[in-house]
């Protein structure tokens, strides 16, 4: 998908954002998640050795879209899991690793529990793999594995309806980690997969196109403008909307669609409407003429003209509202055309 265009730049950064591409990792004090998450965002930062280091979220950027969140420990004084349960609610994640590298704890129940009946997707991993030995040197460590991940099955198969196990790794000798990053992968495709459909998709164009038109509305309807009405400065009016829209003369070009001109309408409208109309008649057309434009009350149009411009003189620069409305119309469908032919 072409993305050089800074009109199809700033849809494709509304579609991302229409998509959470975090995944936060939680789980146990001192479990090494910084250190799991440097590694898999090949992230060069210090990681530190001591018992619950992180005390804030931070942010590691993960491929292409992607973002890894690294979350403080839980069960903490400063994080009780009720506290914690606050910190998930409001960052709103649906994609959570959570990590273990001891037995677990109540608190690791309880957060977990409150993630299933949340509907959050769980990955678990239990990290430092190297440290997991039996300490009568009688049980293998993959029997050890297993009994890990029979007890995460038991403990939350009536919560959690995905398959429960554990992913192995351990930081300090790179064990499990590339097939860890292949699941984050998975999870960064799948969003991605739907990123494309959004971007290919008319409903979210519209609804892209309705948010530009809206800020435009504003602009329009604003007391710099009302200068810009009464100077009758076509140009500026255009060079308004072409910046807005961050489109130019080039694109219509590459489209084969001349780009709309503010003039041309303005002078339609005043070659084509006749001077029989009482002030509130042209006022409540303009209005009309307006929400259909930009899918907004007429209340507005309404104010603006009685406020700023006044009934006496929206006779002498109704041909320049009409035709400036009518002109951001089809820029907008011309803004249509451009992102449809570079996505």
């Amino acid at each position: 998908m072409e993305q050089s265009h800074p009109l199809v730049m700033a849809y494709h950064e509304y579609i991302e954002s229409t998509i959470d591409y975090r995944i936060a990792v939680l789980g146990q004090v001192d479990a090494g998640k910084s250190a799991l998450v440097n590694r898999l965002a090949d992230a060069d930062s210090f990681i530190s050795t001591q018992t619950d280091a992180t005390r804030t979220i931070t942010e590691h950027p993960y491929g292409k879209r992607g973002k890894i969140l690294d979350f403080p420990g839980v069960g903490t004084t400063e994080y009780s899991p009720k506290q914690y349960r606050k910190l998930i609610a409001r960052t709103g994640v649906r994609h959570v690793l959570y990590v273990f590298s001891s037995k677990m704890r109540d608190a690791d129940e309880t957060v977990i529990r409150y993630l299933a009946k949340k509907g959050v997707h769980i990955t678990f991993v239990y990290n430092k793999t190297d440290t997991l030995v039996d300490v009568s040197g009688e049980r293998a460590q993959k029997t050890l594995m297993n009994d890990k991940d029979t007890e995460l099955h038991v403990t939350f198969k009536k919560q959690l309806d995905q398959p429960l196990y554990y992913h192995f790794a351990s930081v300090k000798d790179n064990a499990g980690i590339d097939e860890l990053r292949g699941k984050l992968d998975d999870i960064f495709e799948e969003k991605d997969a739907l990123f494309v459909k959004r971007v290919r998709s008319a409903q979210y164009l519209e609804k892209f196109l309705s948010r530009k038109m809206n800020g435009l509305a504003t602009k329009l309807l604003s007391p710099s403008f009302k200068d810009i009405i009464l100077s009758r400065s076509y140009k500026s009016i255009e060079e308004m909307t072409e910046s807005h829209y961050d489109v130019t003369e080039e694109d219509g070009k590459v489209i084969g669609q001349d780009i709309p001109r503010a003039a041309d309408y303005i002078n339609r409208v005043k070659n084509t409407e006749k001077d029989t109309k009482k002030p509130a008649d042209y006022i409540n057309h303009l209005a009309t003429i307006f929400s259909a434009v930009f899918k907004m009350r007429k209340l507005n149009v309404v104010t603006f003209i009685v406020s700023s411009l006044g009934e006496v003189s929206v006779k002498s620069i109704y041909p320049v509202l009409k035709g400036t409305f009518e002109y951001v119309g089809d820029m907008n469908d011309f803004a249509r055309e451009v992102i449809k032919y570079h996505r």
